[in-house]
């Protein structure tokens, strides 16, 4: 099982709005890119799935205040968590 496509879009689309920035630590970008890679591939694994997992728990407060489809991360975040379980 896998991220359906608008599922990848939305959770790529939200780490790359935090994660792909000068101001970010590169082992993080680095991971960041290995993963987005990975998805469009769909070749992710279950540490792909965990480590999303985190990042997107980590990020959760921004959604509030700069996400307006706070509901689709929500959903996006809990396939992640089934996923990351497998």
């Amino acid at each position: 099982m896998f991220y359906t496509t608008e599922e990848a879009a939305i959770v790529c689309g939200f780490l790359n709005l935090y994660l792909d920035r000068a101001s970010v630590d590169a082992n993080l970008r680095k991971r960041n890119t290995a993963f987005q890679r990975s998805a469009a591939l769909e070749t992710l694994k279950p540490e792909d799935y965990r480590w999303a997992e985190n990042v997107l728990c980590f990020l959760k407060p921004c959604w509030w205040q700069l996400h307006e489809d706070h509901r689709a991360l929500e959903n996006v975040l809990l396939k992640t968590h089934l996923l990351a379980q497998r």
